[in-house]
């Protein structure tokens, strides 16, 4: 099978030049997670959801999370861009998404780029043919990357980053309660359209310094958004048993990178897009 034969096409873009304010909306309106930066008709980096992520809160604390809006598309795009031709083998592709630990591949043709062959792709094409050639539990990761509700959005955000994941669960105790993607950190409202970063204000009082002399007062912002203002409520979970291809075809139905895996209440495993990518490998495909 070509790459021709499941990829997407027409790709939507963006120029060096635009913000990431204008990026994030065209992700929105176009339901999708990266975008191809053009230059003078060429293909010069690739903005996603993930770069987005990986520049929330830089150069502020922690605990102060900016949304880097009006930040030019040049400054957080990845300036590699992985390629291949419409005539390369899904095999081949597959490959290279997964070595190179990569998403997406721009499929380009003399130069012009005419597609973008993504997970995504990967994930449809199992949900329509591989259906019953894998149990849920023969693809999932066992070990689940997890949050409490209260955790802040910047603790997530960094959470991502470190286990380098797309997906979280949200957790009471063993259970399962919510679900948090790349895309909805990347997408969430951190600021007030006119008040700005959406923080409160903290005031402590010091002690008093010897001889009765007030050390003052200081002021420290917190951020107020936690993980459980921008979790997937509404989330499906699926059964070790279940065939990979139904969980597929729930990931493509409701948008989502990762499906929690569950036996009774308990929370045993996560199944990504990333792992049916590698089931299709071991399919042969």
């Amino acid at each position: 099978m070509k790459v021709k034969q499941l990829m997407s096409a027409p790709v939507l873009v963006v120029k060096p030049t635009d913000t990431v304010a204008h990026a994030r909306k065209l992700m929105l309106r176009g339901k999708v997670k990266r975008l191809v930066v053009m230059e003078r008709g060429r293909a010069v980096g690739l903005l996603t959801v993930r770069d987005i992520v990986s520049r929330l809160g830089v150069g502020s604390p922690a605990w102060r999370l900016r949304t880097p809006d009006n930040v030019l598309v040049s400054r957080v795009m990845s300036k590699e861009v992985h390629s291949v031709s419409p005539e390369t083998d899904v095999s081949k592709a597959v490959a290279m998404m997964l070595d190179r630990d990569i998403s997406g591949l721009v499929v380009m043709d003399g130069g012009r780029v005419v597609g973008m062959l993504t997970k995504t792709d990967v994930v449809r094409y199992f949900s329509e043919v591989l259906g019953k050639k894998f149990k849920v539990r023969e693809l999932m990761s066992r070990d689940v990357v997890t949050v409490s509700r209260g955790q802040t959005v910047a603790r997530v955000a960094k959470l991502m980053e470190e286990y380098n994941v797309r997906s979280l669960v949200v957790t009471e105790g063993e259970k399962p309660v919510g679900v948090i993607m790349d895309r909805d950190l990347a997408f969430a409202q951190l600021e007030h359209p006119e008040k700005g970063v959406r923080e409160k204000e903290v005031r402590y009082t010091r002690k008093m310094e010897r001889g009765g002399r007030p050390r003052g007062r200081y002021v420290k912002y917190v951020a107020l958004l936690t993980a459980d203002d921008i979790m997937r409520r509404d989330f499906v979970a699926i059964d070790p048993e279940a065939d990979a291809a139904e969980a597929a075809a729930i990931m493509l139905r409701s948008g989502i990178s990762g499906i929690p895996v569950v036996q009774g209440e308990k929370l045993v495993g996560i199944l990504t897009k990333t792992d049916i990518v590698r089931g299709v490998r071991r399919a042969g495909i």
